[in-house]
């Protein structure tokens, strides 16, 4: 995997949604409790946030690490979502940069993952993502 600090926005973010929906089948974002002032506020924004994707969430997970992050004693939850139109559509219409997906108007973190391994796997607040060499390529060069 290839880190770069890019920040992919606009029309070439929308690309990169395209081409990822095209490669991954599920992906994923974050909600650090470490983040969340009263939780179950903040679990029904995101419900709300998510309520036209909500019959493609797959799970939700507690973790204390993912692909970019590995918390000591906190845990975070992972929403994991079939990556598919409707999916998609939610992840452009949302945000308009990779790095835009940031506590908190949005969740964090974004991963995206083909038969259950990632990617590409994104870490908002530190303005980094880490991608496969050959997606990477591949946009690059679209």
């Amino acid at each position: 995997m290839l880190m770069v600090t890019e920040n992919v926005k606009g029309k070439r973010y929308k690309q990169l949604i395209d081409l990822l929906s095209r490669n991954c089948d599920v992906f994923a974002f974050v909600e650090n409790r470490q983040m969340m002032e009263i939780e179950e506020e903040r679990l029904a924004y995101v419900d709300t946030l998510i309520v036209n994707i909500k019959e493609h969430l797959l799970e939700r997970k507690i973790q204390r690490e993912w692909e970019t992050t590995k918390l000591s004693e906190a845990t975070a939850y992972i929403f994991y979502f079939k990556f598919n139109n409707a999916t998609r559509q939610f992840l452009k219409e949302h945000s308009n940069s990779l790095f835009d997906w940031l506590h908190p108007e949005l969740p964090e973190d974004l991963m995206f993952y083909q038969n259950d391994q990632c990617i590409l796997a994104g870490c908002s607040h530190e303005g980094y993502f880490m991608v496969e060499e050959g997606l990477w390529r591949k946009f690059l060069l679209s």
